[in-house]
């Protein structure tokens, strides 16, 4: 297919970038980027290296690429393949392994009320995480208040006393405390070889011979989804000194929450555009337009176009329902089932080996906690903790187990199938969707409306810049959402014009109970049969 006149102007400039200049390519969903990228590696003859998301992109790449001298990889498996010798397989860092060190014998801890020593490895562990996905070189008080944070709240922004007071009093007294301790953990599990995939992708960070090896042979790097990447990738990419390609939508940027930044906004260079989707028409794009002209910030200047829509040989799931959480998701598949129809929930798998494990560890089984995620958790008390500090994704398993929804989930995953193909309804996250397209699309019920997340976003205005971003973020997983179909979109009236698809539901509702009135009245006046 002939390249379009912003995808040959960003072949001229890829292909003429030299040793540490940049070049920041804004695309639009469905608009072509990795057809565009491939076109950057065709248009040089050097040797170069495509940094994707996930191992499922990076596979996908990979065969686009098969023609080029360019090769595809994640930037944790690019780390890895330079420390595996040294490390063997990564390292479970969690609450007992710092506590294997010997941290807390070896120092002495402020006594602060509800702090134990649990609790305080948990803090060290996030100490040990916010440190690795920085762009920082040591440790600093920043890294420990973040962790801290994250347990506690920020006293600055609690209203209540009694809370405010005992997160002031863990910030004063602990703060010094955990750098100290992240410090020591860190250089023990680096002397012992016993590295977490943050820790051996910070260590590439930090170490300019290796991250030489790493990038041997490489005379460019062209990395993907650069709106989702966190401070220490983008500290690597920059530091590897080669010409760089970095490609993104700022608009489908939902990762914040995870410590993920947009690197577009803060990387050097000229930007150019995609703005022509390939993936859908123009009845898909106006609604895109749409979410992206009613967010804060106002949206992009440029227009977003439709220029797909047509759907060849499928194979895959007729439609596909959107949600904005995984409880959204499972309330979808129960009516999904209810009605018969078959359906595939995306990583249910998992969810259940998860929830399962959650329940199992409520009750006091240890021996059925099969999830990884759950195995550092001695008792149900530990998890409560964490969910405390904030992780959302425990957040989600707790409140199963509590609300006794296991069954529910369980009967959902016998009738689950075992993947999307020639089903008639996939179902997933926001998250899970993004790089992925369906003929049809519809979005869960879960989703807030625009005048909830007018009122949320108004409210993060008076809290933090992390929960501004959170905010903003409602928007940008919408449009996430409401872009991955090539040619139907269902559910949208319900977010975009609550007031108007009220309106209407009444009118309906209305016309219903008059046409069952009127059915009665003729059924009184029906004189019986002799």
């Amino acid at each position: 297919m002939k390249p379009t006149d912003e995808q040959h102007e960003i072949h001229e400039a890829g292909a003429a970038l030299r040793p540490g200049e940049s070049l920041k390519v804004i695309a639009f969903a469905g608009a072509g980027k990795t057809t565009t990228l491939k076109g950057v590696a065709s248009a040089r003859i050097d040797r170069g290296i495509y940094l994707a998301f996930n191992k499922a992109i990076a596979t996908e790449a990979s065969a686009k690429l098969a023609m080029t001298k360019c090769s595809a990889s994640t930037m944790h498996s690019l780390a890895y393949q330079t420390v595996k010798e040294l490390i063997g397989s990564p390292a479970q860092v969690n609450a007992r392994t710092i506590q294997d060190t010997g941290v807390l014998r070896r120092f002495r801890v402020p006594t602060v009320k509800g702090w134990n020593d649990y609790r305080i490895s948990l803090a060290v562990g996030r100490t040990l995480t916010a440190f690795a996905n920085s762009a920082d070189q040591e440790f600093m008080i920043d890294h420990a208040r973040e962790a801290l944070i994250s347990s506690v709240g920020d006293p600055d922004m609690l209203r209540a006393p009694d809370k405010k007071a005992k997160a002031k009093e863990a910030l004063d007294r602990l703060t010094q405390p955990l750098v100290e301790m992240a410090s020591f953990v860190w250089q023990d599990l680096i002397e012992n070889c016993r590295m977490s995939h943050d820790m051996y992708l910070k260590v590439l960070d930090l170490d300019e011979d290796l991250r030489r090896e790493a990038f041997r042979g490489y005379k460019y790097l062209m990395i993907d989804e650069a709106q989702d990447i966190n401070p220490v990738q983008r500290s690597i990419i920059e530091k590897a000194g080669v010409p760089l390609i970095a490609v993104g939508d700022p608009y489908q940027q939902i990762y914040s929450w995870r410590g993920a930044e947009n690197a577009l906004a803060l990387l050097p260079g000229k930007s150019l555009y995609l703005t022509q989707s390939f993936r859908f028409g123009e009845n898909i794009a106006e609604v895109a337009r749409h979410i992206l002209a009613i967010r804060p910030d106002g949206g992009p200047e440029q227009r977003l176009e439709g220029a797909g829509g047509r759907l060849g040989k499928w194979d895959g799931a007729k439609a596909a329902i959107i949600c904005r959480t995984n409880m959204g998701v499972l309330d979808e598949a129960m009516r999904v089932a209810a009605a018969g129809r078959s359906f595939h929930v995306d990583n249910l798998d998992s969810l259940m080996t998860d929830i399962l494990s959650a329940q199992a560890l409520h009750d006091g089984d240890l021996r059925n906690v099969k999830s990884e995620a759950l195995k550092s958790f001695d008792n149900w008390e530990e998890l409560k903790l964490e969910v405390q500090a904030g992780d959302n994704t425990l957040q989600r398993l707790h409140d199963i187990v509590e609300r006794d929804q296991v069954g529910m989930t369980q009967d959902i995953n016998r009738a689950n199938k075992p993947s999307s193909k020639g089903v008639d309804i996939a179902l997933c996250t926001a998250h899970r969707s993004k790089g992925l397209e369906f003929p049809a699309v519809m979005l869960g019920g879960d989703w807030k409306d625009v005048e909830k997340m007018a009122k949320r976003t108004e409210g993060a205005k008076r809290l933090s810049e992390k929960d501004q971003t959170l905010a903003i973020e409602e928007y940008n997983a919408l449009y996430v959402a409401a872009t991955r179909p090539i040619q139907t979109l269902r559910g949208e009236d319900r977010i975009l014009f609550p007031e108007i698809w009220a309106e209407q539901r009444m009118l309906a509702l209305e016309a219903r109970q008059a046409k069952m009135a009127q059915e009665r009245r003729d059924a009184a006046d029906t004189p019986e049969p002799a």
